[in-house]
């Protein structure tokens, strides 16, 4: 009999304290030290596996579409935001909490989401009395339960595992996120139908520990193809909300369109209409990981460099996406993929933990918009962007433009007018450009504010 081969691990430091492995290391995925002409031929027989997608696509393309189009086509309704809609995720250890819970605090940020793998649980769970002082204060929490190829050929040691996880955090009243990125190997999943073995593995920690919420299926990226495949597929239990790592195809702003049509707006409501269109149930949307990397950070740019951004641009598309995402309506949260990496967080990994312009932008973000009614700025005042945010205290608009800039006149006076991350800026003789600035009106009404935006030159 052929011995097994060694089971594949995921891409993860051992010490998992912040997930500060090189991204230029293959050593994790499957044929890894094959060249491109034998992985061809290793996976051919793979290939077969594959033409069900196809199938189940084809079949649900008229629905999709025709649901698709109806949403574009609906006006979204201003509705007021939660703390709860803008999620960081961290990557604490008993050593590091004082640190990080002195940062969550400071940023007011209400929903995080902890990873917790299935070959190293124990660094997370031993945190579940600090995890539960927070939950007390309002603090809601996501668990995303991370798989290895050995967790996938072994059910037992997945079930065992997250009904642990399940049993120790209960009293959270967590949501449960069953995998991540399932559609990519290096993550231990090699054929579409082994997501269901962790589905299975999950169907009885959920059944046996209530008041917890199980969401799925995490597909990363604008594959929404294995995403429409699991919906259709047959399941052990439908999912309490639909998840996504929805990374925008990461080349420039959360506008920038993907296949010439798809921003992340129109992705949001394609990944809605595939679930409208699907025997799956109506439920929440979550988008569970989203960032933009840093340039010239090499093997802790958890991309390539053509997709990464200076600081600047990493704050600007920081509250795009979040702002973008709100304002749809469809989204219960979104998460920023970390506090504290070297590559891509808001804070860098060095011993100061020092802040990067990023930080200050989501914490100018949960200073403003939580509590406001947020609408969307019709396209048919482009080349202006922005969203209004109407709160007790008045008006303030985040706006920017996609053309040339354009100057602040003919719009209601204006209180104070500050960038992303929070800094004063001139409001005298001051022109909108591609870097959003939040603009404070005196006493208006949003109606007013949309119609001097609309008749501005």
């Amino acid at each position: 009999m052929t011995p097994e081969p060694e089971p594949q691990r995921s891409p993860v430091n051992p010490k998992q304290s912040r997930d500060h492995f090189r991204w230029d290391d293959k050593s994790h995925q499957p044929h890894a030290d094959l060249s491109p002409w034998q992985k061809f031929w290793a996976s051919r027989a793979e290939a077969l596996a594959f033409l069900p997608i196809v199938g189940h696509g084809a079949r649900q393309l008229v629905p999709a579409v025709r649901r698709y189009r109806s949403l574009l086509r609906q006006t979204p309704q201003p509705r007021r935001l939660a703390a709860e809609e803008f999620g960081l995720t961290i990557s604490p250890t008993r050593s590091t909490w004082p640190r990080y819970l002195a940062r969550i605090e400071e940023l007011g940020v209400r929903s995080l989401l902890v990873r917790i793998p299935v070959w190293e649980p124990e660094p997370v769970l031993e945190l579940v009395g600090e995890f539960a002082a927070l939950h007390e204060r309002g603090a809601r929490f996501t668990f995303a339960l991370l798989q290895d190829r050995a967790a996938v050929t072994d059910p037992a040691r997945w079930a065992d595992f997250v009904l642990r996880a399940a049993e120790q955090l209960a009293g959270l009243q967590p949501a449960f996120q069953v995998g991540h990125a399932c559609n990519r190997k290096k993550w231990g999943i090699w054929l579409p139908h082994e997501y269901r073995l962790l589905l299975e593995g999950a169907a009885p920690a959920r059944a046996r520990v209530p008041g917890c919420r199980w969401i799925g299926p995490a597909v990363i990226d604008f594959e929404y193809y294995f995403t429409n495949e699991i919906l259709l597929s047959e399941r052990p239990f439908d999912f309490d909300g639909v998840s996504a790592l929805l990374y925008v195809d990461r080349r420039g702003s959360p506008d920038t369109k993907q296949y010439r049509h798809f921003d992340l707006r129109r992705k949001i409501l394609l990944l809605q209409a595939l679930v409208e269109a699907s025997p799956h149930p109506v439920v929440p949307l979550h988008l569970t990981e989203f960032n933009w990397p840093l340039r010239g950070l090499g093997g802790y740019n958890p991309a390539s460099e053509r997709v990464a951004t200076d600081e600047a641009g990493q704050a600007r598309y920081l509250v795009l996406y979040y702002l973008t995402a709100a304002a749809t309506g469809l989204v219960a949260d979104s998460f920023w993929w970390q506090l504290v990496a070297r590559g891509f967080g808001l804070l860098d990994d060095d011993d100061a933990w020092s802040e990067r312009r990023s930080y200050r932008a989501l914490r100018t973000l949960l200073a403003k918009a939580p509590g406001r009614m947020i609408t969307a700025l019709p396209d048919a005042v482009r080349p202006l962007r922005g969203f209004l945010l109407d709160g007790e205290d008045g008006v303030t608009a985040l706006l920017w433009t996609t053309g040339t800039p354009l100057p602040l006149t003919g719009l209601p006076a204006i209180l104070r007018l500050c960038d992303v991350a929070g800094d004063p800026a001139r409001v005298a003789g001051a022109f909108l450009t591609p870097d959003p600035v939040y603009v404070c009106f005196a006493s208006v009404s949003p109606q007013e504010v949309r119609a001097a935006l609309a008749a501005s030159p």
